[in-house]
């Protein structure tokens, strides 16, 4: 994997980006563009990189992804059987601040639009009933003309500037990468997504991207303001959130899903991370 900056072509018929995507893998690099993006997860699953945060994705989750903030899909392994149903899909909405004028959102009435953009630096994820009514809109707009989506856009914007029903996904906001940094962080990605679940050794993956364990450490926790074994534990403890809302296994089959190899140490993290036990946090979800 080799993300870089990208850039994003534009219809003739239009100024931004308003498309669906169907994936075998929705699999795309770490990456970053100008762009601000609105993403709906139309099928599949997986997990999420955005800025310093790693999640689960799932059908029909929404964000809103600010200018330059990297960002990576990975669907599960499920999604690279030959037979996978339903394939990994995405509407995506993409455009930039000057796409309809240079001072267009500086307007008084895009006042409230202007400070959810801002925002966005971050990652923003909708849930709730207002998740439901955005993509509701969004999945109808397909369809539409050029105009209609071009209006269709700021009602969007306006209802997601208008949100409760919204979290922050990264911890700061990153703004830009080099094809270098981006190059290793992908890599990084990559073995703590695809082997959270086993022992990782810092001293492979260090090696992986060529820096020693010391600078790598370093490294990792400059472009994310987390040690590798913070940003760890809070995949880990990620995936068990997700085992213990949709599934039911039990708390210690959980656990050791989750990369855990004792029951007291993943109790003792859930509790720091959450101030709740994994079995109070299974009867609030």
């Amino acid at each position: 994997m080799k993300p870089l900056l990208q850039r994003l072509p534009n219809s003739k018929d239009s100024s931004f980006v308003y498309e669906r995507y169907v994936s075998p893998y929705f699999e795309t690099p770490w990456h970053y563009h100008e762009e601000y993006e609105i993403v709906l997860c139309d099928g599949g699953f997986g997990k999420k990189v955005v800025g310093n945060h790693t999640s689960e994705y799932q059908e029909n989750d929404l964000m809103l992804l600010g200018s330059n903030l990297p960002h990576w899909f990975r669907a599960d392994d499920i999604h690279y059987s030959i037979d996978s149903n339903p394939k990994p899909a995405s509407i995506v909405l993409q455009f930039r601040l000057d796409s309809f004028g240079e001072l267009f959102f500086e307007l008084t009435e895009f006042a409230s639009i202007k400070k959810v953009l801002e925002k966005a630096r971050f990652g923003l994820a909708f849930y709730g009933k207002t998740r439901d009514i955005l993509n509701e809109r969004i999945r109808k707009n397909l369809e539409k003309s050029a105009l209609e989506k071009f209006l269709g856009l700021f009602e969007i914007l306006r209802i997601m500037a208008d949100a409760d029903e919204i979290k922050t996904l990264s911890d700061i906001g990153m703004e830009g990468i080099s094809s270098k940094d981006s190059e290793r962080m992908s890599i990084v990605f990559d073995q703590i997504i695809q082997n959270f679940k086993e022992d990782i050794s810092i001293e492979k993956i260090a090696d992986e991207v060529n820096l020693s364990k010391a600078a790598f450490c370093r490294y990792f926790k400059a472009r994310t303001q987390k040690t590798f074994v913070e940003y760890l534990i809070g995949v880990r403890l990620n995936h068990a959130c997700k085992l213990l809302r949709e599934t039911d296994k039990s708390v210690i089959e959980i656990c050791y899903e989750s990369g855990y190899k004792n029951l007291s140490n993943f109790n003792r993290q859930f509790r720091i991370h959450f101030n709740i036990s994994p079995k109070q946090y299974r009867k609030l979800k």
